[in-house]
């Protein structure tokens, strides 16, 4: 039973109220009669497994899509926002789990999407010197370090979703004129480089002061760390309200779950000696100028090699590289004993390996298309065509049917429209797109990235159930625990070069700060300090 919160004269104001707020979908039930409280200065977080309904209540909230019952309240006023910017302009703004930024315009555009009418002159021409200064306010005010004229693009993903944080953050404030806004955060650290992170947890200090905050996020020593509430989502129903005296890790997975997280939360006791096994994925002087150069590594049948470094350490950019996905400019890549290659991707998925991008929305599915047709989409020249080029429906119905089973994807069926689906089920096929074709080696990027806690546990099973048949990982994530928990090598990059290989046997795992110590430049003894404080944040959050 949630507790509400005490009400009358000596109890803080709201800043906005939901009540009986449902959602259903066909025949299922996504948001049933939520309701909470956020009051003024104050940032409210919710927590859940990815399906829990998290995603839905900030797509009502921000207008995205309307509730099949329930009010709000804004401000003490009734508050039913018919689009995204009816919204924003009552001072309600979102960071979305996936970026929505213009990749093809200058940053300022993007800074000031929505509120260009402002920069208007004589109804018809745009005061683009005033539009740049504004823009150029907005980074300043957010601590980030970016050229508001240079392509959108031209960034990486770290400093595009810090681009987008600022958007959501400020703009109400510098632009609309709005004095106490609610901002929406869904898993905004989760595709931040260290170094970013610092900025956004100064920004929404700040903010805090004038308005605030609903966060979501997966990290939940980040959740315990920034909260003043929060609130529990379970199958689309509120079970709890906490505050984080009253809480820890275990106890927020176990109410998140319904169960409590395993000890061996990374299966490490399952790691394989791979000593004797085969080499199954040679990569010899691989290069790609500007991303990294004269790449060397052999990972064994069975073996997990992670891969760590900042996000422009060309870690990203090396997974692309060995399997094919981007060209490169020297060096080959051998699979299973074959004959040494450049790589290339059609020839590899033939040969056995399978690419999970970080980016799921943008490189790793089409979201509107069905379950069963993203899954299919590796395999539409061998699994699922008859000899005579024909479509085998029926197969692939019964593929996808099994891996929603045994995936335990929730809330899927075959025709089940891919945008429907929660980011960590959005994962699970693009992960089962692979398992179906029984590989020999899967490069996986950021695999657990915008996953929930039960579905990264799920994830770190069926990687040692893979290991177990032989099958050789090549992980490269942001995670300092899942790097250190789940691998047998530790590569660490360094400005798209190797700079160290440390042992992490299931028995004597390296420690975080020594694996930090080799991602930094040498002779950062200052930004180590301050790395390490940010990994305590956000590093040790399952």
């Amino acid at each position: 039973m949630i507790q509400t919160p005490p009400s009358g004269p000596g109890a803080v104001p709201l800043l906005f109220q939901a009540e009986g707020l449902t959602k259903q979908y066909e025949v299922t039930t996504v948001l049933d009669r939520v309701g909470f409280e956020v009051p003024h200065n104050k940032i409210v977080s919710f927590v859940g497994e990815n399906g829990a309904g998290k995603s839905t209540l900030f797509n009502i909230l921000s207008g995205v899509v309307q509730a099949d019952a329930g009010t709000m309240l804004l401000h003490g006023r009734p508050y039913h926002p018919t689009g995204y910017g009816p919204a924003a302009a009552s001072g309600v703004t979102r960071v979305f789990q996936e970026q929505s930024l213009v990749g093809n315009v200058p940053v300022y555009e993007n800074l000031l999407l929505g509120h260009d009418h402002r920069f208007a002159r004589a109804g018809q021409f745009i005061d683009r010197k005033a539009m740049i200064a504004a823009a150029e306010a907005l980074v300043e005010a957010a601590g980030i370090d970016v050229d508001v004229r240079r392509r959108t693009a031209d960034y990486d993903f770290s400093k595009r979703q810090s681009i987008e944080i600022a958007r959501a953050c400020l703009a109400p404030l510098h632009l609309g004129g709005i004095a106490h806004p609610l901002v929406l955060l869904d898993e905004p650290t989760s595709a931040l480089d260290r170094r970013d992170e610092e900025a956004f947890f100064t920004l929404i200090a700040k903010l805090k002061l004038v308005g605030s905050l609903l966060f979501v996020s997966h990290r939940l020593t980040e959740v315990l760390a920034v909260s003043d509430i929060i609130y529990v989502l379970k199958d689309g129903e509120l079970v709890e309200r906490l505050t984080p005296a009253e809480a820890d890790e275990n106890l927020l997975h176990s109410l998140m779950v319904g169960r409590t997280r395993a000890a061996d939360y990374y299966h490490e006791r399952r790691q394989r000696d791979v000593a004797d096994a085969p080499i199954a994925l040679k990569v010899a002087g691989l290069s790609n100028h500007g991303a990294y150069e004269d790449i060397d590594l052999e990972i064994h049948a069975g073996e997990v090699i992670g891969i760590g470094g900042l996000l422009d350490s060309g870690k990203s950019a090396l997974g692309k590289g060995i399997a094919g996905v981007d060209p490169v400019t020297a060096g080959t890549v051998a699979l299973g004993g074959r004959s040494a290659v450049r790589p290339d991707i059609g020839r590899f998925v033939r040969q056995g390996l399978g690419y999970v991008p970080a980016e799921r929305l943008t490189e790793g599915m089409i979201a509107p298309f069905s379950l069963a047709w993203n899954l299919s989409l590796a395999s539409g020249a061998d699994l699922f065509t008859n000899a005579f080029g024909l479509w085998r429906r029926k197969r692939e119905v019964e593929t996808a049917a099994r891996y929603i089973k045994e995936l335990a994807i929730r809330s899927g069926r075959p025709e089940v429209i891919c945008t429907r689906l929660s980011g960590g089920n959005q994962q699970k096929v693009v992960l089962a797109r692979w398992l179906c074709r029984d590989p020999k080696v899967l490069v996986l990027d950021n695999p657990t990235r915008g996953v929930d806690a039960g579905a990264k546990e799920e994830i770190y099973r069926l990687i040692r159930n893979l290991t177990d048949l032989g099958v050789a990982i090549l992980l490269i994530t942001d995670e300092l625990l899942e790097l250190v928990g789940l691998s047998n090598r530790i590569l660490i990059m360094q400005y798209g070069r190797i700079v160290a290989e440390i042992a992490a046997p299931a028995d004597d795992k390296p420690g975080e700060r020594e694996i930090v110590a080799w991602m930094l430049p040498q002779g950062t003894s200052d930004a180590l300090e301050s790395y390490t404080a940010a990994v305590g944040l956000a590093g040790h959050a399952h």
